[in-house]
């Protein structure tokens, strides 16, 4: 350097701290990264590595498979296909829908209770495999403690109906001609424990009726049986039947709604008729196994609660004939412990379930 040159100013880039080019989020993660390493350091730990350090940050990277835990054509399978893609696109990772049916739900659920806690196995199911198929088979595999809620999104209606040309157009009509026929009539039902099972089963123990049960793993199945003349009523949610029903292929005698449905509105409630137990809803949420990380809860619930808000996807419910009806992971904790009792103390009350 010559004597009497004043030195060069260093390259701005050379001098600038770190932390001074990278934003809020950047910045406090590197801190915390920091600090994780450093406490870990003093304490003669290993270095957590950026796996855990940076968990909340990373997750998703890969695909996360949706188990349905009925077959499609059902209230279940209907409501995840509606907000697979904006979940999808919130997330930043392909959302794969798996259709695992089979004992009312309980199949599905028991392979996603026993998955790996990682985020990546999605319980997205009615309320069914939680509620009333556990009180009614109480000796499943699987708990309801043995998944954590993520939230509940799109509530559907149990409605219960008959082939057009049948012989009665009331739930009192069909009512005396099963007291006259003992034993001939059947029903259907997306399988046993749930909660359109659990409806007819209430109906028929309030009036002493003895009708067949024919279980079907799913509410499609389950319509394509009454459309086919293979059970004498059905029961499912009004998702499945709707279509059918404003075709006059299908007339409803009941649905468990708490009031009559403004689209069907000479369909009376099973609350009308004297079986508020009956009144239950279709719920439908999202689970995971019960030991999954809490920032991974948290993430889900996040995308699950804007995508409820999306107005593109409550106009896609609502042509579905499903309401939005968005719970936060305690909201949903809790409709599930209580609805829970409530379902086994009528069970036990009446009966109900394998005998």
């Amino acid at each position: 350097m010559a004597v009497g040159t004043a030195p060069a100013p260093p390259h701005p880039r050379s001098t600038a701290p770190l932390l001074d080019v990278l934003n809020g989020a950047s910045r406090r993660l590197v801190l915390t990264t920091t600090l994780v390493i450093l406490v870990c350091s003093l304490a003669g730990l290993p270095d957590p590595g950026p796996s855990r350090a940076l968990a909340q940050g990373s997750y998703p990277s890969r695909a996360i498979e949706f188990v349905i835990p009925f077959p499609p054509g059902g209230p279940a399978d209907a409501a995840a296909r509606i907000v697979q893609p904006k979940l999808s696109s919130l997330l930043g990772v392909p959302i794969v829908l798996v259709n695992k049916a089979g004992g009312g739900g309980a199949v599905g659920a028991d392979h996603v209770a026993k998955a790996k806690p990682d985020g990546y196995t999605v319980f997205a199911t009615t309320n069914a495999p939680l509620t009333t198929v556990i009180a009614t088979q109480p000796d499943l595999p699987y708990r309801p403690s043995d998944f954590a809620p993520i939230g509940g999104y799109v509530t559907d209606l149990g409605v219960i109906v008959t082939k057009a040309g049948s012989p009665w157009k009331t739930l009192e009509e069909f009512a005396d001609h099963a007291k006259k026929n003992p034993g001939k009539l059947s029903y259907g039902s997306p399988g046993l424990g749930t909660v359109s099972f659990f409806m007819v089963e209430l109906f028929k123990a309030s009036y002493g009726l003895d009708i067949v049960h024919v279980p079907f793993q799913g509410g499609g199945p389950a319509k394509n049986a009454i459309m086919g003349g293979h059970v004498t009523i059905a029961s499912s949610g009004l998702n499945s039947f709707a279509p059918l029903m404003k075709s006059g292929d299908l007339v409803a005698l009941a649905t468990s709604a708490p009031r009559r449905v403004p689209a069907f509105p000479d369909v009376p409630t099973l609350a009308e008729k004297g079986f508020p137990e009956a009144s239950l809803n279709i719920w439908m949420a999202l689970f995971v196994p019960a030991k999954a990380p809490r920032e991974v809860v948290e993430r889900l619930s996040r995308a699950l609660e804007q995508t409820m808000k999306d107005p593109a996807v409550a106009a896609a419910v609502d042509k579905a004939g499903m309401v939005v009806d968005y719970r936060n992971p305690a909201a949903t904790a809790k409709l599930l412990e209580t609805e829970h009792d409530a379902v086994k103390k009528v069970v036990t009350r009446l009966g109900i379930g394998p005998k």
